[in-house]
């Protein structure tokens, strides 16, 4: 006999139901017999998670980001006249919406409510259009793609002879604009931020086009066009800022010529340049040539025509012959303008007296009076100041050239030495200069007769000394950092040892020492001398030119005096530079000296120290063996 078997439900039935059975036939073991086979479903765990993860993916489908979207929209108008005079615009709009939601309902901006809606069809049907948040809006719950078709009108305002259509646009992927406006004169259409537009002549109609961006607004300008016969000419009025500056037998002048243009643009300009002067560069916005003719004038030509305003940057100069007294100010005369005017500034760029000549078709001014044209592109301050109008203003200038004075370029501002004496009349010493050095090359030294010198560094630096003819030591130096307005200072060190005699077998005798003579003025000099821990300093007998001090009023520090090879930044990356350059010799290794900071510290130092010798001598006792 045949029994009936009930239908077996799809696992993609009542997912619950599955999870509950086949928990059941895991659970079961296998022992246990089914008493209905037919009422199950055995299987695998893979088999069922693989079934599982399928089912919950059908369950959740992926979420499209919007539910609409505006693909095109191609706006169509005519302008419509009233006693021949625009009052309104009549659009028609097709768009292309794409509803992007499977289920439910989709609204969709499509026209701002500051136009006058008129239909709105999906083929033959109306469509169902409400406002919302200020725009027309179309709802619909049918999924895919629409052709909408709108009508709608908009008003036409007119000012000043110019008239204008706006509206916000919805956001779309393409729009693009066709407006036609009944008139049988030439009209000039602008379109604000319209990526492409043309306009062409239909009849009795003008026509425009325009691409758009796909958010903003739609705005059409358009107003009578003038004939290029009827335009009026340009006219430019030029302000000429001339800034002359003498010194190093140079005169140089920059000028600077601020153009006003009205009415057209204008792509070139011509100046006559001043006699015996040199043109050395012509600088401005979109210049393609310039061109400086035999009989002294310049010609510059755009690669456009400038409107509104133009400015011109000239750079002159000129030797100035040693002797010559008597000088022109070099004023620039632009051509073809309807006016100019202008200012001169003067100024010292060295040694040179400058005075005002007798001046014709210009006036003095007071120089805190100028533009900023010619004030705020010099540092150094201006001593006479003209102003003048139109092309015939002469300025003399009077001129007397001194002799420059040597002045101090490289100060020592503490010399600090100590030295290490012994019984047997060793002695090792070290000098530590702050310096600070605007352009010398060198520090020249007159090291202690029958000195050796054992190292020398700048900055921290092993550097290879050098001897001149005259015999002094060459230390190579850098040049001081600027640092808030001043040089910065960098460190100088010499070792050097000396023989000296040995200390009699009485105890007694005389210290006699002189520290290394530099080149370049110290405004402070400390000496320590480190004597043998018995010793006594005969006070009366102190001689030199260092006075003995119990303390030193600028101590030296305590420190080791080893060899450190640090520096400053700034001061390590010029010594770098120019080691690199050759300037600093790299044979020299740096060796470490050490001295023992024993015994009895002896004193002297001295205030400002110029060119001369530094020693120091005195008589001592108690060192008997």
């Amino acid at each position: 006999m045949t029994t009936s078997k009930p239908p077996i439900r799809t696992l993609s039935q009542r997912l619950p139901g599955l999870v509950v059975v086949a928990l059941l036939a895991l659970s079961t073991t296998a022992a246990a017999a089914p008493e209905d086979p037919a009422e199950r479903v055995v299987m695998k765990l893979d088999e069922f998670l693989k079934l599982y993860e399928a089912n919950k993916k059908a369950e959740s489908p992926e979420q499209t980001p919007r539910d609409h979207a505006l693909s095109s929209a191609h706006y169509t108008g005519t302008v419509v006249l009233d006693e021949g005079k625009p009052v309104s615009a009549v659009f028609t709009a097709k768009m292309r919406v794409e509803v992007l939601k499977n289920k439910g309902w989709a609204r969709v901006p499509i026209l701002p409510a500051t136009v006058a809606l008129q239909s709105a069809t999906i083929g033959k049907t109306e469509a169902p259009i409400v406002i919302e948040n200020g725009f027309y809006t179309l709802v619909t719950n049918r999924p895919g793609a629409v052709d909408l078709d709108v009508s709608f009108a908009v008003a036409v305002t007119t000012s000043e002879g110019k008239s204008e259509i706006t509206f916000e646009l919805a956001p779309s992927g393409a729009t693009s604009a066709t407006l036609s406006v009944p008139a049988k004169e030439n009209l000039d259409f602008t379109v604000p931020g319209a990526k492409l537009k043309s306009d062409r002549v239909e009849a009795e109609n003008r026509v425009v086009e325009a691409t758009m961006p796909a958010t903003g607004s739609l705005s059409i300008q358009w107003q009578r066009e003038i004939p290029e016969a009827a335009k009026q000419s340009s006219r430019v009025y030029s302000e000429v800022y001339t800034l002359v500056g003498l010194g190093d037998g140079l005169m140089k002048a920059t000028t600077t010529i601020h153009n006003t243009i009205l009415f057209r643009g204008v792509d070139k300009f011509s100046v006559k340049l001043p006699e015996k002067m040199t043109l050395l560069d012509v600088s401005g916005v979109g210049i393609r040539d310039w061109k400086q003719t035999p009989d002294g004038h310049l010609n510059v030509v755009l690669n456009y025509a400038a409107e509104g305003t133009y400015t011109l940057k000239l750079e002159l100069e000129r030797v100035v012959p040693e002797g010559e007294k008597q000088l022109k100010a070099p004023i620039v005369v632009p051509e073809g303008v309807e006016r100019s005017k202008g200012w001169v500034g003067v100024e010292s760029r060295g040694n040179i007296e400058i005075g005002a000549g007798d001046v014709s078709g210009a006036t003095t001014v007071d120089v805190r009076s100028l533009p900023a044209a010619i004030l705020g592109i010099t540092p150094q301050p201006v001593l006479l100041g003209y102003k003048y109008l139109g092309a015939d203003a002469k300025v003399p200038l009077k001129i007397a050239h001194h002799e420059d004075v040597d002045v101090l370029v490289t100060l020592l501002d503490q010399t600090r030495a100590r030295t290490m004496w012994t019984r047997e009349g060793r002695r090792l010493t070290s000098v530590k200069y702050q310096i600070r050095n605007n352009r010398r090359q060198f520090l020249r030294l007159s090291l202690p007769k029958g000195a050796e010198l054992w190292s020398a560094s700048v900055g921290g630096r092993a550097v290879q000394p050098a001897r001149a003819s005259d015999g002094r030591t060459l230390v190579p130096l850098v040049r001081s950092q600027a640092a808030g307005g001043a040089l910065a200072a960098f460190e100088v060190e010499v070792v050097y040892v000396e023989n000296g005699q040995a200390v009699s077998d009485r105890g007694r005798g005389t210290f006699k020492a002189t520290l290394p003579t530099a080149d370049a003025p110290s405004t402070y000099v400390a000496w320590t001398i480190y004597a043998p821990e018995r010793a006594k300093v005969i006070k009366r007998t102190v001689d030199g030119n260092l006075q003995l001090v119990r303390r030193l009023t600028n101590p030296i520090p305590t420190e080791d005096m080893n060899y450190i090879e640090t520096a400053t930044p700034e001061v390590q990356n010029v010594a770098n530079v120019q080691a690199d350059d050759g300037g600093m010799g790299e044979g020299a290794v740096p060796v470490p000296v050490s001295l023992p900071l024993q015994g009895k510290e002896v004193n002297f130092e001295k205030l400002l120290a110029l060119d001369e010798t530094l020693e120091v001598e005195f008589r001592f006792r108690g060192l008997r063996k």
